[in-house]
């Protein structure tokens, strides 16, 4: 639903579906009036008309083989009727505990989808994480191409300016960046963030970055906390600018964030989620295995645990920024795809 917060690329056109969000395990439509079979059945249909007129030559599914509840599966079909379209699917570095993403998958169809539809898979992590996820349903069937993650180039994040208000004050002060991600499930960490402000009161300077979707309720009591001293913001186009200016980045560790982190070379304090989808803890583990991060159980978050994490991850020099080349590669692994398909259709072309 925040599409329009984005300003899209010269010849990109954003379509937006009707939202769908996740709570709990559970998925609901957030448009009034429409239960989740009639929003998936919308979509698919939706899915199928764009599809269809704009007759792509590469279609990049993410992580979900076969679409939220196999919603994807008539758009699949028909383009693979064509045979003129290559569907690939992008995955993160990690999606779950094993066992419970192989369940799901053999429920939900993927290792048929793969084998039906899909030439290609592209692993947005490292070869760990490839031979990993080669273990799920369908995939020995496929070509897997690892990729590494995504990471920010030096314009990615200076080429959009902040404005003045935008900009970290100019003290001596440890620097803190508080992102809540999309801002679903960040309650307790703001919480526990801002009671650690107001109970402990560190020499620090902070911001606060919510994520649109963080609670209207809490926003509003964290807007009117009158002893809170730190800017806050429900949304920040441009965060990597604002994390580059941070000493410490006290955050989940979706991947989006935890790419920014590496990519800045920014100490962090991570506090993932664990429910209903290990995959943050995972990936916050391997984080604090490699010396990158402080890690914090969500059970075990207070404001006093929360600051002696804060003042651990000072304590130590900041990691060397990485240079991920995620996005490059896998622009390689599209161009030499679409290569491939020429040259196939050409000599089909010749033969006949």
């Amino acid at each position: 639903p925040w599409s329009h917060l984005f300003v899209a690329p010269a010849g990109c056109r954003l379509v937006q579906l009707p939202p769908v969000v996740k709570r709990g395990r559970d998925y609901q439509p957030l448009q009034m009036g429409v239960d989740l079979e009639q929003a998936l059945a919308i979509r698919a249909n939706q899915m199928v008309s764009i599809l269809e007129g704009f007759s792509p030559d590469l279609l990049i599914v993410d992580n979900v083989p076969c679409g939220l509840r196999g919603e994807m599966l008539p758009a699949l079909s028909r383009l693979g009727q064509t045979g003129r379209t290559r569907i690939v699917l992008a995955l993160r570095d990690v999606l779950d505990l094993p066992e419970r993403t192989h369940w799901e998958w053999l429920a939900a169809g993927a290792k048929e989808a793969l084998g039906r539809f899909y030439d290609e898979v592209w692993v947005m992590g490292e070869p760990a994480d490839a031979r990993s996820l080669s273990e799920l349903p369908g995939m020995s069937g496929v070509r897997v191409r690892v990729c590494g993650r995504i990471g920010l180039g030096g314009e990615d994040f200076r080429s959009v300016g902040l404005d003045a208000s935008g900009r970290w004050p100019s003290s001596k002060l440890p620097r803190l960046l508080v992102s809540g991600g999309g801002g679903g499930d960040a309650s307790p960490l703001v919480r526990a963030f801002v009671e650690m402000l107001a109970s402990l009161r560190p020499r620090v300077e902070s911001r606060i970055v919510l994520g649109p979707d963080f609670p209207q309720k809490g926003t509003e009591s964290i807007r009117g906390n009158r002893a809170l001293v730190a800017r806050v913001d429900s949304f920040v186009p441009n965060l990597p600018a604002v994390m580059s200016g941070a000493d410490v980045v006290v955050a989940m560790a979706g991947y989006n964030s935890i790419c920014e982190i590496e990519s800045l070379g920014k100490r962090s304090v991570l506090v993932p989620r664990i429910w209903p989808r290990e995959e943050q803890w995972i990936r916050a583990c391997r984080q604090r295995r490699a010396g990158l991060a402080e890690v914090i159980p969500p059970r075990e978050l207070e404001p006093l645990r929360l600051w002696q994490s804060i003042e651990s991850a000072l304590a130590r020099p900041a990691p060397p920024p990485r240079h991920h080349r995620g996005a490059e590669r896998a622009a390689v692994c599209a161009a030499e795809l679409l290569d491939r398909s020429a040259g196939t259709a050409l000599k089909g072309a010749l033969a006949s």
